[in-house]
């Protein structure tokens, strides 16, 4: 049985491991709505088409060793085996992500997160008085709106100053004589948000470098052994 829908391969992200985790998801979520037997078990071909479909999209995408022994006695533990194994990769996945989203965002500091509001505030007030059709006033205002949005997080995405640059470009010819001023606003906010990566990535070299793991202490307490004098004629038999 298959879980995932044509649609479900629309719009996927562009990394392929990203595209297997997300599909995945979908999967196992189907799967889990599917009614269970009378000892609260999964079906037997409910597991086995999760586990074929997951397992072709990591042959597809490349995701090593996610795989499944399809002559298994126990479907049920070579389902719990099945799953741990696509965990420890989605894991990673996430974990792979999160380093790129570092790369391309920045840590905004309190003073530099005000220095950026300002210049926003501005902008916002040159457009309202620009002389442009309503349409491309309303499209300025809404990446305006969006730009604040991601200016809140904890983490400021770059693409974002990237897509407010790209906009107010396009909408030069609209602006007119009021471009310059808009152009010179923007190239403020880009400025300000240089500075503040370039602080980022300062206070990331100054971190200490990690140390490597310790390994885990074994904490299985020990049974205690008794041995006997064979010679003993205390010897309890």
């Amino acid at each position: 049985m298959a879980f995932l829908k044509d649609e479900d391969f629309y719009d996927l992200p562009e990394d392929d491991g990203e595209a297997f985790a997300k599909l995945e998801a979908v999967s196992r979520s189907r799967l889990l709505e599917c009614g269970r037997d009378r000892d609260d078990n999964l079906p037997y071909d409910m597991l086995m088409g999760y586990m074929n479909e997951v397992s072709a999209l990591a042959d597809e995408y490349k995701i090593p060793d996610i795989s499944y022994d399809r002559q298994a006695n126990n479907i049920q533990w070579e389902f719990a085996d099945f799953t741990r194994l696509v965990e420890f990769r989605t894991v990673q996945i996430r974990a792979q992500r999160a380093r790129r989203d570092r790369r391309n965002s920045v840590a905004i500091s309190g003073p530099g997160r005000e220095r950026i509001q300002h210049h926003i505030e501005r902008l916002k007030a040159e457009i309202e008085a620009a002389d442009i059709p309503e349409k491309r006033k309303r499209a300025l205002k809404e990446k305006i709106a969006d730009f604040e949005a991601e200016l809140a997080k904890k983490r400021f995405n770059l693409a974002q100053a990237m897509m407010l640059v790209a906009l107010v470009a396009a909408s030069a010819n609209d602006l007119g004589g009021a471009f310059d001023g808009v152009a010179k606003i923007v190239h403020s906010i880009s400025e300000a948000i240089g500075t503040e990566k370039l602080a980022d990535e300062e206070r990331q070299h100054l971190l200490p470098p990690r140390e490597p793991f310790k390994a885990i202490p074994d904490l299985r307490r020990s049974v205690p052994t008794t041995s006997f004098d064979m010679s003993d004629d205390e010897v309890p038999f």
